[in-house]
């Protein structure tokens, strides 16, 4: 199954005309507006940020789990499917393999909001993350839809081992990443949340990432290694990739939506900040470099997304040195085996 038959096969399509988020809706919005997707009530004039405690070690582990689409193809109600089940016992072969420090849901979790079910698919979420014990972010995706994205942004924060604080600010934050020295903790990283929505980031989370970026500044803590993570790759990652040079896996359009090759000059600014990493794409895995950046793909998680006749399913393991500076990253399964680009 390719994209466009996913999105064919969807429930939500069937209500797509008389959606007040319909494409022709969206596309008279300005791009400056808040986001539809995660769109909170809440605000705050703060910068959220969540803390990470490392303790006295210098590394930090990742995993990535992106495209995970509970429910897709379930019509009605919340009937957990066989590729659901499957889902699940992957992510807690993930955690038990490979020990991470936090795991990052960047978007699509579950799967559009037929019939209202959203919020009930997000709870459902919540209590296959909560049992894993250990520290999760989470990104908006297009198809993480609900009526009530304040309840959403709630029932986010409030859910145990979530380092999500989005909540007042349409779903952008920032993890500030500490280590223990004979000072008492000291800021070691940042890593970036922005919600993409169904655009790709747009004037609106780069607006943000400036302003939280000046705030930084004036802490003097701003000179530190980060990566960034959200949904929707960028035009780079398409005008970018060269065939037969670039390594990785390339089976699919670039689906960059409305995002026109804005954000990456923006992003690329911070001269610390390592990589991105989006999803989206289901049958993409590969890195391109802009600039200082490397703009990288995550591997699809969840079974009941499209792609997994064509591309094994997996997870991104991203490995931070917060000594040197230096990060890696490779793809990983459920039985433990690893994937680099040739």
């Amino acid at each position: 199954m390719n994209r466009r038959q996913f999105l064919r096969i969807t429930p939500v399509a069937l209500a797509a005309l008389s959606s007040p988020f319909a494409p022709w809706r969206l596309a008279a919005q300005s791009p400056a507006e808040p986001p539809e997707i995660g769109r909170a009530s809440r605000r705050s004039s703060a910068a959220p940020r969540a803390v990470l405690d490392l303790g006295p070690r210098q590394s930090l582990r990742l995993l990535q789990f992106t495209d995970n689409h509970f429910f897709c193809g379930v019509k009605q109600g919340l009937t957990v499917t066989d590729a659901d089940r499957k889902t699940e016992s992957d992510w807690q072969e993930f955690v038990r393999i490979f020990s991470p420090d936090l795991i990052i849901l960047s978007g699509d979790s579950w799967h559009d909001n037929p019939g209202g079910r959203g919020f009930d698919s997000l709870l459902h979420v919540l209590r296959r993350m909560e049992p894993l014990g250990i520290p999760w972010a989470f990104c908006w995706g297009n198809h993480d839809l609900m009526d009530d994205y304040q309840a959403g942004h709630d029932a986010l924060e409030g859910a145990r081992h979530s380092l999500y604080r989005g909540g007042a600010s349409h779903g952008d934050y920032r993890i500030e990443v500490r280590t223990r020295s004979t000072q008492g903790p000291a800021a070691a990283a940042h890593l970036w949340f922005l919600n993409s929505n169904r655009h790709g980031l747009t004037a609106w989370q780069l607006d943000w990432l400036r302003s939280a970026r000046a705030d930084l500044a004036k802490s003097g803590s701003d000179a530190l290694p980060s990566l960034a993570f959200y949904h929707i790759p960028l035009l780079e990652q398409k005008t970018l990739y060269e065939a037969g040079r670039t390594p990785g896996v390339f089976q699919e359009e670039v689906c960059h939506e409305k995002e026109s090759g804005v954000a990456a000059p923006v992003l690329g600014a911070d001269t610390r900040l390592l990589a991105t990493f989006c999803g989206h794409d289901h049958v993409n895995d590969y890195a391109v470099r802009s600039r200082s950046l490397d703009l990288v793909y995550g591997r699809a998680t969840g079974y009941a997304g499209y792609g997994g006749d064509k591309l094994r399913k997996g997870a991104k393991l991203i490995e931070l040195d917060l000594r040197a500076g230096t990060y890696e990253q490779v793809t990983v399964f459920a039985d433990g085996s690893r994937w680099r680009p040739a």
